[in-house]
């Protein structure tokens, strides 16, 4: 047997997950083969306890996985058997999970992140703008936020780290980072399938197979996902042909002449080997390919639905606009023990994403704002690190990074002004083209260190220093060629170097209690904007480099012999030259969206987390985030803007910063002794409304969430029944507000409630 994967039950430290009894015995977390804590095959005990068994982590790249109750910082894992249970097909259905945790997709194009931890996020849908949570699946690093929120599946685990990671990953972690890591085959025959089917249509197939292919040496899996979702929004413009297109605006890209949209096609294929030539060598490699196509993202006219004028989830859109979002991705994964007294990992990855959309961004039924866009991306990266200890009191973790990618971006805004925007009696006529084309390399250099005092404190030191340089063609902004894209462009060059330190200590006050304390530093690298539409007012880049400041202290606690969990964290980040994605209607370009150094912030929370189980086969939780955001500065800049628009432009309120966001849920087994077990499971939560724009004049509204399941367990754990339901409440909101001129808010629509079955079958 090839001991370098799990089948699943690892634990969740953070708020909520429905999960079935772990089966973890040996488990290699980051390549790094590492024994966890043993789940007992007990068939009729349930699962509801398996919220307190252990999982491994590698956040450190440590040359041994910690348990991650043992890592000093904040950090929400799940292993499969919880991501199963939750029905977690997309990183956007965890985005309630989590305090202070935001894992939205921004809907302007499908497939698309904006994800937020601590009050650190983006707004923009602009493939040039950088993250602050960056995305990492099997230790390569997601270049773009194209591409991020898409279908998987056989996940091993997902981890959220929350806080600055620059230290061990670099740049764009200034939030934290999402760590996923696909399952790997463990050299015995297994099979594993999944059907689901909800109320709305949608219906997934999923299947893996894996076994030996040379005994104790060489073992192989494949996976395969489909999906296909016919649509959860109605399109209530009754257009059964195509639409007579305004005399000005002859352009419709795919017409609305369907009463249901949103349909979207998904198909994913991975197949993994991993080749075990010695004890001490693995080579894993990972090949993933997948598609999505189907209909534009749907925009609603949200004045309207908040108005009641226009019913929730529903459009008048004109326009469906289409999908066409392809992804390539290789990993190859080296680990070599015993090199002195540690382990030498190389993880070399290539990624590709194509990205081709168009939607109806105005979401009504006149044709005044159509946008389509493409966006390739390219890269290479590959990081050599070495972990081990020095001494018997120090260990070390001591890497080499390297990352270059490229990436072309084609937008064409066909936009129609109608009066009063335009002269009466028709209007009038735009069209433009943006885009452009940018190259980025980045070095990084870094060494951490732990150094164990006594058996009680230990500290930490450590050092990453990078260099990037960015090279940038972008179009002036006042091309209208949509076609070809003969346009001008301006040549740009950004160039930046830092040292990235972090300080901290970890104090066990008893065996399951410990405090612990750091800070650090993390940068956000400065850009470039793809949207160029008023070069004469906002410069399309470079913006300087953003850079945090943070300071975390923590408590992490096994409580009640075991049978209680409570992590508490506090921090606050000092933010200095914090980027801002502007999202201002504009009457000339519709929206005007740009990125700027908008001024210094300071944000600071707490967080809390606790799991108990009361009785064997109960499990309660609960989670909460409070936190708050304000500037420090406005950068001279702004005061311009705000004169030339003669508006506000940066209000008092951070955008994605929810001020409290709390949740609370059980998961309750009830053994059926011969005929298996039944597990009943649900949660709350809540976020509060926060903006969504850097005005303020944009806001998300408060959101309930309410979600439940019931499962049923055969005795030998080979099959799953389940039912659920997401959102129950039928909450409406979007991946973003946008201004239309000023006139009304248009946005990209999210489901609402979900009832759907899943059945799951396994053979190991």
């Amino acid at each position: 047997m090839l001991a370098s994967s799990a089948t699943g039950g690892c634990f969740m430290i953070s708020s909520i997950a429905f999960f079935k009894r772990g089966v973890l015995a040996v488990f290699a977390c980051g390549g790094l083969l590492a024994a966890a804590a043993s789940v007992p095959a007990q068939a009729q005990q349930g699962s509801a306890s398996a919220l307190l068994e252990e999982i491994v982590t590698v956040a450190r790249k440590r040359g041994e996985a910690e348990a991650a109750q043992d890592v000093p910082l904040a950090i929400s894992a799940y292993g499969a058997s919880q991501l199963e249970a939750m029905f977690v097909t997309k990183l956007d259905d965890m985005s309630y999970l989590m305090p202070n945790v935001q894992l939205e997709a921004v809907g302007t194009f499908p497939g698309v992140q904006n994800f937020s931890i601590r009050g650190q996020g983006i707004n923009s849908s602009i493939p040039s703008v950088d993250p602050t949570v960056g995305v990492f699946v099997d230790g390569i690093y997601l270049g773009t936020t194209f591409g991020v929120v898409i279908d998987t599946f056989d996940l091993e685990s997902v981890e959220v780290l929350r806080g600055p990671q620059g230290l061990l990953f670099g740049r764009n972690v200034t939030g934290g980072a999402v760590i996923l890591r696909n399952q790997r085959p463990t050299g015995e025959f297994g099979a594993k399938a999944r059907a689901g089917y909800d109320d709305d249509g949608m219906m997934s197939i999923a299947g893996a197979i894996e076994g030996s292919l040379v005994e104790d040496t060489l073992a192989a899996k494949l996976v395969v996902y489909q999906s296909n979702d016919p649509g959860y929004y109605e399109n209530i413009n009754q257009s059964t042909v195509p639409p007579a297109p305004h005399p000005l605006q002859p352009f419709y890209i795919n017409p609305a002449t369907r009463s249901e949209v949103g349909e979207m096609d998904t198909t994913l294929i991975r197949p993994t080997l991993v080749w075990r030539p010695t004890e001490n060598q693995d080579w894993n490699l990972i090949v993933e390919s997948g598609k999505s196509e189907g209909d534009g993202a749907t925009w609603a006219n949200v004045t309207e639905q908040r108005a009641g004028t226009l019913d929730e989830f529903s459009t008048t859109s004109d326009e469906i606009g289409f999908t066409d979002l392809s992804w390539n991705q290789v990993v190859l994964e080296t680990n070599i023990a015993e090199v002195g007294n540690g382990t030498v990992t190389n993880i070399l990855g290539w990624r590709e994403v194509d990205a081709d959309s168009a939607a109806d961004i105005d979401g009504t039924s006149n044709p005044i704002f159509a946008a389509p866009g493409y966006t390739d991306q390219d890269q290479i990266s590959n990081e050599l690190r070495w972990a081990g200890s020095f001494t018997d009191s120090w260990d070390a973790t001591i890497g080499l990074y390297y990352f270059d990618q490229d990436i072309e971006y084609r937008e064409a805004r066909y936009i129609w002004l109608p009066p009063p925007l335009g002269p009466a009696p028709i209007g009038v006529n735009l069209q433009r083209a943006l885009g452009g084309d940018m190259s980025a390399d980045n070095l990084g250099i870094f060494w951490n260190n732990d150094f164990r005092l006594n058996d009680a404190l230990t500290l930490t030191a450590g050092l990453r220093y990078s260099e990037e340089t960015k090279t940038a063609r972008i179009i002036t902004g006042t091309c209208s060629d949509n076609a070809t894209f003969n346009c001008q462009f301006d040549n740009l060059e950004g160039d930046w170097d830092n040292l990235t330190p972090k300080v901290g200590f970890q104090w066990y006050v008893a065996e399951e209690a410990q405090f612990y304390g750091y800070w650090a530093q993390s940068y956000r690298t400065g850009g470039f904007n793809f949207r160029n539409a008023k070069p004469n007012l906002i410069p399309p880049g470079p913006t300087r480099e953003e850079e945090s400041s943070t300071w975390e202290l923590g408590f992490k606690s096994d409580l009640a012999e075991g049978r209680l969990r409570l992590n508490v964290a506090a921090f606050q980040n000092d933010i200095t030259d914090m980027q801002r994605e502007l999202n201002v209607g504009d009457p000339d370009v519709i929206v005007l969206q740009a990125t700027i150094n908008a001024g210094d912030v300071t944000i600071q929370g707490v967080e809390v987390d606790i799991v108990w189980a009361p009785i064997d086969n109960l499990s309660l939780f609960a989670s909460g985030g409070w936190q708050d955001g304000e500037y420090d500065s406005i950068d001279p800049f702004v005061m311009q803007l705000e004169q030339a628009y003669g508006q506000t432009i940066i209000g008092p309120d951070l955008p994605r910063l929810a001020p409290s966001n709390y949740s609370a849920g059980f998961s309750w087994d009830l053994p059926l002794e011969a005929a298996g077990l039944l597990n009943f499971a649900a949660n709350y939560a809540f976020r509060e409304g926060h903006p969504y724009n850097d005005a303020n004049t944009e806001n998300f509204e408060d959101q309930d969430r309410v979600n439940a399941s019931v499962n049923w367990y055969s005795p030998n754990d080979v099959w799953r029944i389940s039912a659920y339901g997401r959102n129950l409440t039928d909450e409406a909101n979007w991946g973003n507000l946008t201004s239309i001129a000023g006139l009304w808010t248009a946005g990209p629509m999210q489901k609402g409630r979900t009832v759907g079955v899943e059945v799951s079958w396994q053979y190991r």
